[in-house]
C-alpha cells in the first residue's frame, strides 16, 4: 500500500504493561501529549499483562478520561508476546506500532517509527536500533547493555538485511504484515519469530537510530527484579534462533575448517610416508581421520539445517497466504 508521509492514517500504538502501577499515569501524559503533535489518527492499546498491583485499575483510569485509550486485561501473566499478539489483533490501525510502557526509548519514539513508515512505502517494518549512529545507551546496567549489544551480534550474523537489533520490541509495522504472520510466541522470543517470518515473506525492515535511557527510578525497579530475568533461557532460546536461521555459516563453517585441518593432517601424512619417516603408530593418522569424519558429519548437519529452514520459510508463505484466503 503506497502512503505518503503527509497523509492522515489511523495508527495504533501498543504498550504491554506488567506491575507499572507507579509510572503508568505520567508515562500514559507523555504519551498521549506527543500524539498530539501529530495529525494521524491514533488509538492507544494497553495490555494489562496479568499485573499483580493496581495496574488495571489506573490504566481503567486513564481511559476514562481519553477516548484514544483502549485496555485490554486477563488475569495471569503470560508474557510479553502475550501481550502483544493481543494488542495485535485488536489494533485497527494501518500502521501499529510496539512501544514500552516505561518510555525508556523516550515519548516521541511512536512518532518518529511511524513517520519512518510512512515515509518509506516499500519499507514493511521499522525497527528502533540502540546499535545505529546516533543511538546508544544511557543509564543502562553494563550488564544489560552488554548482553543487548552480544547477543544481537551473534543474532543478526549471517542475516540478509544487515540488521543490528532483532531482540527489541519498539518497532512499527505496516497492518498487512501482521496480518499475513501466524505467532506463537508468548514471551521475547516474539521478537525473533517475527523478524525471521516477516524476512521469509519479504518484507523489507529498516532500522532508525534510538537511544534506550533507563530513569533512576526504572533502574532502581529493574535491580529489584534481576533475580527473575531468565539470562539462561533468553541465551539457550537465541543461540537456537540463530542456528535455525543461519545453520551453514554457523556450523557449515565449522565443518569446512575441521575438513581443512584434517586434509592438511592427511598431506603431511603423504609427505612423512613418501619419505619414509611416516611412524604407523602415530596418533595423528587418527586425529586426521577424526577431524575429516567430523567435518564431513557437520557439513551434512549443516545441509540438513539448511533444507529444514526452506520448509519452515514455505510453511511461513503458505500460512499467510491462507490468511489471505481468509
Amino acid at each position: 500500500m503506497q502512503i505518503g508521509c503527509d497523509v492522515p492514517l489511523k495508527i495504533s500504538l501498543i504498550i504491554p504493561c506488567y506491575n507499572e502501577e507507579q509510572g503508568i499515569k505520567r508515562a500514559s501524559r507523555k504519551i498521549l501529549s506527543s500524539l498530539d503533535e501529530s495529525n494521524d489518527d491514533w488509538e492507544v492499546i494497553f495490555v494489562n499483562d496479568g499485573s499483580c498491583d493496581n495496574t488495571f485499575e489506573k490504566l481503567e483510569e486513564i481511559a476514562a478520561v481519553d477516548s484514544r485509550v483502549i485496555v485490554k486485561s486477563y488475569q495471569v501473566n503470560q508474557g510479553r508476546g502475550k501481550a502483544l499478539r493481543v494488542g495485535f489483533e485488536a489494533a485497527t490501525g494501518e500502521i501499529i506500532v510496539a512501544n514500552e510502557a516505561d518510555l525508556s526509548w523516550g515519548n516521541k519514539i511512536a512518532l518518529r517509527l511511524s513517520d519512518a513508515l510512512k515515509k518509506n512505502p516499500s519499507v514493511g517494518v521499522v525497527v528502533a536500533s540502540p546499535h545505529l549512529k546516533k543511538g546508544g545507551y544511557r543509564n543502562v546496567p553494563l550488564f544489560r547493555e552488554m548482553l543487548s549489544v552480544i547477543g544481537n551480534k551473534i543474532l543478526c550474523f549471517g542475516n540478509s538485511q544487515k540488521l543490528s537489533m532483532v531482540t527489541g520490541m519498539t518497532r512499527a509495522y505496516r497492518k498487512e504484515v501482521l496480518d499475513s504472520l501466524e505467532l506463537y510466541s508468548n514471551r521475547k522470543e516474539l521478537h525473533l519469530e517475527i523478524i525471521s517470518k516477516v524476512q521469509a515473506l519479504g518484507y523489507k525492515i529498516m532500522e532508525i537510530p534510538a537511544i534506550l535511557k533507563w530513569t533512576p527510578e526504572r533502574k532502581a525497579e529493574m535491580k529489584n527484579r534481576k533475580s527473575s530475568f531468565p539470562v539462561k533461557k533468553l541465551v539457550l532460546s537465541h543461540l537456537a534462533f540463530t542456528f535455525a536461521e543461519t545453520p551453514f555459516l554457523l556450523v557449515g563453517s565449522v565443518g569446512l575448517l575441521l575438513l581443512l585441518f584434517g586434509a592438511l593432517g592427511g598431506i603431511y601424512i603423504v609427505y612423512l610416508w613418501a619419505t619414509f619417516g611416516l611412524n604407523e603408530g602415530r596418533p595423528l593418522i587418527v586425529f586426521s581421520v577424526l577431524l575429516l569424519l567430523s567435518g564431513i558429519q557437520m557439513l551434512i548437519f549443516s545441509f540438513l539445517a539448511s533444507q529444514n529452514k526452506q520448509v519452515r520459510d514455505g510453511q511461513v508463505r503458505l500460512e499467510a497466504q491462507i490468511k489471505r484466503i481468509r
